[in-house]
């Protein structure tokens, strides 16, 4: 039976806090869901503007 990768659990707080960050970046939680956010956040070790930045970075293909 292969091991599970540990999924970090997020804390509401970081869940607040995500979606604080993203409206003020103009993004609606409809577009960009704040828990998924915080949870790659999480798992990358990086902080929220460095996260959406990498984002940014893969889903433009390095144009950004």
């Amino acid at each position: 039976m292969a091991k599970k990768t540990k999924i970090k659990k997020v804390a509401n707080a970081e869940i607040r806090a995500a979606k604080k960050f993203l409206e003020s970046k103009g993004l609606e939680s409809d577009e960009v869901s704040p828990k998924k956010f915080a949870t790659v956040a999480k798992k990358l070790d990086k902080g929220f503007q460095e996260t959406l930045e990498i984002l940014a970075r893969t889903l433009s293909a390095g144009q950004v």
